[in-house]
């Protein structure tokens, strides 16, 4: 595998040279420091571009050219990263070694297509496409509320710090959406353009220089911007935890606890806490928190935990009863507190290493996986797979004990199914 960067200016060109697939994929990327007011419009701005352009004017026109491309595919999507926002536009698409003269120039063609040409009239977007999107974020958003363990993750993410990019809604808001309108959203891509950080990634058995060659010839933008984004979201730790409760019309109530993970080295970020939320809550049925909420105590169905490294955080999530809530608590800090101690066996963590080493194996085997080794690289400084798995091997157990001591409650969170 062979990788190589090319500094265009206005952007770089990250090259993946591998044999590995007979696909291949691009992803162009778009980064800027997250603003609350602005996720709507560029989740809207996103869908729009990919739907469709002067070239192709209708979603049917895209998907003829993209069957012509070999049943190529193409999408776009809208994620955090911390105090960042990154919109991800990615072509997946045959290895051109399989297909006709002149097929790689017009695959790669084809997403810059989209992004430079997009389908604007006197500096206002289709209106007929702009009601199709519009409508359907309006129903992404709307049905928020209808799945609990979602709605219970954001409402305790939200009463955590209803300030905190943690918090924010990436689906959208509804107040947001209401004010955008087919002008205002050429403004969007605009500011896009000419303000947002740019990425291109490019994986595949290719010739990465003709690659290169045509990037530059199909993406030709002059502005220049500078990438200084802290990703570490700054959530403090709590005084006084909080414990609260809100009702909502579902069968089953949902528990949520928000740990801050308080002053944790690179180490212990990248590696240690991984090791440490397999043994605790994300280990399937071996984990403690299974052992003594499900296994035990039958007091739930689903029992996990999740880190959330660019929030700090690490969320513990079970569909409960509430009149077991304080059960629960008690025996999530009972877990807790049996790590801080040392209580689980060296035959655990070394388990806990096998499963994120088979992961990382996992990540691999994917176009996008091997993309991300690179692309946290380039961000984080995360180490590549291979230094990865050496790394994740020399974690000792009193290692994981000492990261235990800097979990720090913050939020206590149940979502009741009806008023009790």
């Amino acid at each position: 595998m062979e990788y190589k960067v090319y500094d265009c200016d206005s952007y770089r060109i990250h090259t993946i040279k591998t044999d590995k697939f007979k696909n291949c994929s691009m992803e162009i990327m778009f980064r800027n420091k997250l603003v609350k007011s602005e996720i709507t419009e560029n989740n809207m701005l996103v869908d729009m571009l990919m739907h469709s352009s002067k070239k192709y004017p209708k979603r049917r026109d895209v998907a003829i050219e993209l069957e012509n491309l070999y049943s190529s595919y193409i999408r776009g999507c809208t994620t955090r990263l911390g105090n960042s926002i990154v919109l991800s536009f990615v072509t997946d698409f045959l290895n051109p070694k399989y297909c006709e003269e002149g097929y790689l120039e017009d695959v790669i063609g084809l997403p810059f297509e989209m992004i430079l040409n997009p389908n604007v009239t006197n500096e206002e977007f289709d209106k007929r496409s702009f009601n199709i999107i519009k409508n359907r974020i309006k129903s992404d958003i709307e049905s928020l509320k209808e799945n609990a363990t979602r709605y219970a993750f954001r409402r305790s993410l939200t009463n955590m710090n209803p300030d905190s990019p943690s918090s924010y809604h990436m689906t959208g808001y509804l107040d947001d959406l209401d004010s955008i309108t087919p002008s205002s959203l050429v403004k969007t891509y605009h500011n896009v353009l000419d303000n947002y950080v740019c990425d291109i990634y490019v994986i595949g058995d290719l010739d990465m220089e003709k690659v290169v060659s045509l990037v530059k010839k199909k993406f030709k933008i002059k502005t220049i911007k500078d990438e200084k984004i802290n990703l570490y979201v700054d959530n403090s730790v709590r005084s006084k935890v909080q414990d609260i409760c809100e009702v909502g019309n579902y069968e089953q109530d949902s528990f949520v606890m928000l740990y801050n993970l308080d002053s944790l080295t690179k180490r212990e970020r990248d590696f240690v806490i991984h090791l440490y939320n397999i043994i605790f809550g994300n280990g399937g049925l071996t984990c403690k928190l299974y052992k003594y909420l499900r296994e035990e105590n039958s007091l739930c169905y689903v029992v996990s935990s999740m880190y959330q490294k660019y929030d700090g955080l690490l969320m513990v999530y079970a569909g409960i009863d509430k009149k077991d809530k304080n059960k629960c608590v008690k025996l999530v800090e009972k877990a807790i507190n049996e790590m801080i101690k040392g209580d689980f066996l060296d035959e655990e963590l070394d388990n806990a290493k096998k499963a994120v080493i088979s992961s990382i194996k996992m990540s691999e085997d994917t176009n996008g996986g091997i993309i991300n080794n690179y692309l946290f690289n380039d961000l984080d400084d995360l180490p590549l797979y291979d230094e990865r798995v050496k790394e994740f091997k020399t974690v000792t157990k009193e290692e994981v004990m000492e990261l235990a001591s800097k979990l720090k409650l913050n939020t206590i969170y149940l979502l009741s199914g009806e008023d009790k």
